[in-house]
This record gives C-alpha cells, sequence and structure tokens, in this order.
C-alpha cells in the first residue's frame, strides 16, 4: 500500500476526520459538516513517527532547513522531524504575545532552501507570512509540505508556495466512503463536500 491510503487508513482509524450532522464553523468561514484535526492524532508516539516516516520518504536525499508556521502542531512536527532526519530549523515567531519578537526569523541557513512544515493546508495565509519572513532573511527558495491539502482544485494553481502533500481532502474523503468509515446520512455530507472541493472554488 503506498504512503497516501495507508495514512489515509490511519488517519480514519484514529478519528483524526470527523463527519458530522452538526456544522462546523471554519476559520474561512465557511461552515462545513467535515472537519481535520490531527492535535490528538500527534499526540499518539506510533502516529507520529508514521508521519516522520512518510515525510522522511519524501525528503530522501534533498538537503534543506525545516521552517515553521503560525500554527499550533508545525512547530512539534518541525522540531521532531529535524531531529530526526539531522535538518537545520528555522522557526518563525508571528505575533506579539512575547515582546519584541513579532515577526522574528531564528535558526535557519543563509540561501539553504526551506521547507514549511504543517499538517493541513486550507487557505495557505499563515504559510505565506512565514515563507516571506523567511525570504527576508536571505534564505533560500521556500515550499510547503503538508499531510492534508484541503483547498478545492481550483485554487491549488494559484498558490503562490510549490505544495507537497500525501493526501488531499479529496482524496480523504473518498477513501473514507470506499472503506465504509462513512455511514448513513454523513454520506450526504461527504458527497456535499467533494461536490465543493471540484466545484466552483467561489460557492
Amino acid at each position: 500500500m503506498s504512503a497516501g491510503p495507508a495514512l489515509a487508513e490511519r488517519f480514519w482509524q484514529a478519528g483524526a476526520v470527523t463527519v458530522s450532522a452538526e456544522p462546523i464553523t471554519l476559520k474561512s468561514g465557511r461552515v462545513s459538516h467535515v472537519y481535520v484535526s490531527l492535535r490528538q492524532f500527534v499526540c499518539n508516539p506510533g502516529n507520529l513517527k508514521l508521519l516522520g516516516d512518510v515525510f522522511a520518504l519524501w525528503l530522501a536525499e534533498r538537503r534543506l532547513a525545516l521552517g515553521s508556521v503560525s500554527s499550533l502542531l508545525s512547530p512539534v512536527l518541525c522540531g521532531a522531524f529535524a531531529a530526526r532526519c539531522g535538518l537545520p530549523l528555522a522557526l518563525f515567531r508571528p505575533d506579539t504575545s512575547e515582546k519584541g519578537l513579532a515577526g522574528q526569523v531564528f535558526g535557519g541557513e543563509a540561501g539553504l532552501p526551506v521547507v514549511l512544515l504543517d499538517d493541513v493546508l486550507t487557505s495557505g495565509g499563515t504559510a505565506l507570512a512565514a515563507a516571506k519572513a523567511f525570504a527576508g532573511q536571505g534564505m533560500g527558495d521556500v515550499s510547503l509540505y503538508v499531510f492534508v491539502d484541503k483547498r478545492p482544485t481550483g485554487l491549488r494553481q494559484t498558490f503562490a508556495l510549490p505544495v507537497t502533500a500525501p493526501l488531499t481532502l479529496t482524496a480523504l474523503l473518498g477513501h473514507g466512503l470506499a472503506a465504509g468509515h462513512i455511514v448513513g446520512p454523513a454520506v450526504a455530507f461527504a458527497e456535499a463536500e467533494l461536490a465543493f472541493l471540484e466545484g466552483d472554488a467561489k460557492r
């Protein structure tokens, strides 16, 4: 089994994907019945190791720095994978919760490519802010690696950063339907989300 389906199955088994009758208002403001969260998932050492295995498979012989964005899991994933793979770490502090640190960059190497690492991608605003900060410090080309790309198909063509993701939300929901993880009334909610993802991104 390739990394994508194996990862999708683990996400479903671990409850990292929810299709619920109760709608959820996403950060974008859109209301959805589908929610993907890896916060509880990565607290299990075996699950964190699986994510590291998938990332290391993609990394292969690439030489780069891992960069964080302003999400809860990004610094956790960056620290764990930088230590495991022997990669330089670059941290971005975007907010003003600590005086004098807003917008500062720590670590990294001048000229070395930076891969921003996060769990999911929805709109990409936090990644773009971090990319701008790292580029301003003289680091190399910036790209983004996420485990689930949640964007509608139409939005993937215009994003300012190259994105790598072993799973899209479309593939994750497709796996859930095919494997019987989504049943009963939840099927209609999943199908509506798939229609949104594959249709007009402005809806």
